[in-house]
This record gives C-alpha cells, structure tokens and sequence, in this order.
C-alpha cells in the first residue's frame, strides 16, 4: 500500500464507486493498468489515444469525461493515473486530478533526476494494494514494464536512490527490490522479448491490435488481458510536437510553449514532447 503521506497528496476521485470509461494509450503500461482497474474498479476502455489522435467506441459514455490511463492529461480537472514528469518550472501549472508521484512530488527540470522513473502499472499496484505475483517472472514482468528496473542498474547514483526510494519506502515493495538484487539488466531484458513488452498497441481498420505477448500474459497472471473488439473512431485530432528547451533557462512554463497542450511529458531533462489539441475536449 502506498505511504499515508502520499496518499494525502492525491486527489480523492480513484476512491469512488462512479463507472468511469477509460483511455488507453499505445503500451504495455497502460493496458496492463487498465486491465487492473476493470478487475477492481469495473471501468471499462473505451477510449485509445495513440498521441496523434484519440479514439472513441459507440458504448463510451459521453456525457463525463473518461480517466486517461498512462497519459499525461494537461487538461483541469481531468482526471489520470500517470507516471510522467509534466512540471516545467517550479511553479508550473499541473493538472491536480493527475495521481502521479511526480506531480505529488513538485518534480521539474530543477530536480529531474530525483523522479519517479517506474510504471504507472506499479503505481496503481500499490494504490489498491494488490497482492504480487507468486511467481519469480511474475515480480520480473512487473518491474520490466516501462522499464522500472533500470534504476537499480543505473550508473549514476541519483537514479538508483530514487529507485529504491519509491518502490520500498513510497509503494512497499520491499519484495521486487529484492528480486532486482537476485538478476542482472539483460535478464530484464529477456523478459521484455519473450512477451514483446517493448510493442505498440494500434488501430489497425479500426480495431486495437498489438504484438504484445497478451496470451502468455494471461497464464503468468490469470487475468483475461481483454481489449475490446468493437470499432474506434477517431474523436479528436492532435498533433504531436518536441521541443529542445534552453538550459540556461528553467523558468519556462508549458503555457509558454502552448496554451492547447493534451498531455505532456519531459522525456529528458530539456526535451519536452507534447500533444496539442486542434479543438477543445
């Protein structure tokens, strides 16, 4: 379970017992997290965004907006599960229905390299407190998904730190620490290839398909690992930009790129990707 402190930070909304529809982005990530929250909450996929456009079922119910699932929403008031660095500045604006440990944490540019650099998976893991995986390569997949492990393994000390700090004394996994103390980076990395973790997820005639191991994942963990079958239509337009930033400078607010910003993230310290909306949503 995530420390109290933490959980003070978020807002309240993951909590309810409202239905809400989801977004699921282009990955691993955001599936396996969405398939979580139908076990617990109920909440169904019924949007797809692929950071060009975002895709809607004729089942999504329109009339509230949907939580993004591994997606950096910059919109107020919309409400994510998230893992990305979107702050900026210090005092740059962030969206506070975003459950992020690095929006929880006011990470910026100014202090990058003590972020949170793991899953949303294993952030929504510990938020609803689930039990892990018996299994040895169970622990392993969870912490191969967007790359957790690699902290550990980091040759500079910042990131093993932050590693440490967040999966044992933010998210009480003291277990898949130690499971990162019994293997090396490249048995990570067979894990990823054996289940193609590192795949996209994508429209193909309007249908979600994906290369993605999805089979052995449902015997590894006994979850259905369901992506609907009906038809996405593209709801939204958006385009997708990057922007190198000035390093003298960390100042600089998202406002100061763009006021129509969708969701964002500081892939480095002074690299910013973001998708801009063409119409409001």
């Amino acid at each position: 379970m995530i420390k109290v402190d933490y959980i003070n930070k978020f807002p309240e909304w993951w909590k309810e017992r409202n239905y809400y529809d989801l977004i699921l982005s282009n990955d691993i990530d955001s599936l396996f997290s969405c398939e979580i929250l139908k076990q617990v909450k109920g909440w169904d996929i019924q949007y797809f965004y692929d950071f060009s456009n975002v895709y809607v079922t004729d089942e999504a119910d329109i009339s509230k907006r949907p939580i993004g699932v591994d997606i950096a929403v910059n919109i107020k008031n919309f409400k994510c599960f998230d893992n990305h660095v979107v702050m900026l500045s210090t005092d740059d604006y962030c969206n506070e229905q975003s459950i992020n440990f690095n929006v929880a944490d006011k990470v910026s540019r100014s202090n990058y390299f003590q972020k949170y650099c793991g899953s949303t998976l294993l952030l929504v893991w510990a938020l609803y407190d689930i039990p892990l995986p018996k299994s040895e390569e169970g622990k392993m997949i969870l912490l191969a998904i967007d790359s957790t492990y690699k902290g550990f393994y980091s040759t500079f000390q910042n990131d093993k730190i932050s590693n440490k700090h967040y999966l044992v004394e933010v998210m009480g996994f003291p277990e898949l620490y130690e499971v990162l103390k019994r293997h090396t980076q490249q048995d990570f990395n067979k894990i990823i290839y054996k289940y193609n973790l590192h795949k996209n997820i994508e429209i193909w005639d309007k249908k979600l398909n994906t290369d993605i191991d999805l089979e052995g994942l449902r015997k590894e963990f006994d979850l259905p690992f369901f992506m609907p079958k009906t038809d996405f239509l593209i709801c939204k337009e958006l385009t997708n930009k990057a922007v190198s930033l000035p390093k003298c400078n960390l100042n600089i607010s998202k406002q100061d790129i763009s006021e129509n910003i969708f969701s964002c993230a500081l892939t480095r310290k002074d690299f910013f990707n973001y998708s801009q909306r063409l119409l409001n949503m």
